[in-house]
């Protein structure tokens, strides 16, 4: 999950949906999911998808 922050002062968070996706399936996939994204500075999608398919 990360932060996106405006200009203006507005934040707000958000979740990858390849990510939500993991999570809701379970398993192997969800921790491989959540172990790369806890590894980013910044969202990687294609590193998220790559590890959910082991």
């Amino acid at each position: 999950c990360g932060w996106c922050n405006a200009k203006w002062g507005i934040n707000w968070h958000i979740t990858p949906r390849t990510l939500a996706e993991a999570m809701a399936a379970g398993g192997d996939q969800a921790k491989r999911a959540f172990a790369a994204m806890m590894n980013m500075t910044k969202i990687d999608v294609a590193v998220i998808d790559a590890a959910r398919r082991g």
